[in-house]
């Protein structure tokens, strides 16, 4: 027997992705994600944030969890961009150090990761970005380590997860007021890069 018209389920209509309101809430997401940490991130204060009504959000976003993954692969594609474009360029291994190092989403990067220790679904997306990421950079660096001829006991591999994870324990003890041992550990990759990469 067919159901009837009314009991028939229907996919809740949903604002169009891509949209400047779409944007918007993804801007303002991310602004209380750096600014604030994933413990304010809320609907409510997403609308807020962008001068909107609560119910709006819930209108381009099913929920909060799909509005966060969205927030995250949109930064993860912007963070992508720009990793290839210094993979491509002259000193490869010194701008990538430059992105790690200087990359003005450090911050929320560091909610992300958090975040993704509670939602699947992220963590699916932030695995897919370390990895694709950590590729891009390891071809650039085996490509660049090639090209000077130097030896040394380091791999491409380990090259980059050494430059990569030091970039992020700079990064997180920055934030927090820590330098010891900072500027020491700076000069030793830069000299390290300028083996591969002289000025």
């Amino acid at each position: 027997m067919d159901m009837d018209a009314e009991d028939k389920p229907t996919e809740r209509r949903m604002g169009p992705a891509g949209s400047d309101n779409w944007h918007a809430m993804l801007d303002g997401a991310e602004y209380i994600l750096r600014e604030q940490g994933y413990a304010c991130l809320t609907s409510r204060a997403v609308a807020e944030r962008i001068g909107v009504k609560q119910r709006l959000v819930y209108y381009y976003f099913r929920t909060m969890d799909e509005l966060i993954v969205e927030t995250f692969r949109r930064l993860a594609s912007r963070e992508l961009v720009r990793l290839r474009v210094a993979c491509q360029s002259d000193r490869p291994m010194h701008d990538i150090w430059d992105i790690c190092t200087h990359s003005t989403d450090a911050r929320l990067i560091t909610e992300f990761m958090a975040l993704a220790n509670h939602l699947p679904p992220l963590r699916v997306h932030v695995i897919a970005y370390i990895e694709d990421a950590r590729l891009l950079q390891i071809e650039a660096v085996t490509a660049a380590m090639n090209r000077s001829g130097t030896s040394t006991h380091l791999t491409s591999d380990s090259l980059v997860l050494l430059a990569t994870g030091a970039a992020l324990l700079l990064a997180r003890e920055g934030q927090l007021g820590v330098s010891m041992g900072h500027q020491q550990l700076e000069s030793a990759i830069t000299d390290l890069l300028a083996r591969f990469e002289p000025a």
